[in-house]
């Protein structure tokens, strides 16, 4: 595995100097792609799930101070999932 990595980085480096993204195909670069987008996956999971039960919890709440609070946690949330999945 360390050396998939090893030729991954290599070539993600040659791409990212040469044409400013990582476009190579070999097996190394799509199994370390692969492994990147299950990570990506594995950390906004929790993210998603917070923002559908905070959603479902607004449609419930009356106007108020609590809404309000509800409100700014749930888009503080989707801000963090799209930082996460940007990176």
């Amino acid at each position: 595995m360390s050396e998939m990595k090893a030729i991954a980085t290599e070539h993600m480096r040659r791409d990212l100097g040469a044409v400013g993204k990582w476009v190579c195909g070999c097996e190394a670069c799509v199994q370390v792609r692969s492994l990147v987008g299950v990570d990506k996956v594995l950390g906004v999971r929790p993210l998603v799930r917070e923002i559908e039960h905070l959603s479902s919890q607004l449609d419930a709440l009356p106007a108020g101070p609590e809404r309000q609070q509800v409100l700014e946690r749930y888009l503080g949330l989707h801000d963090k999932l799209a930082d996460a999945v940007a990176e």
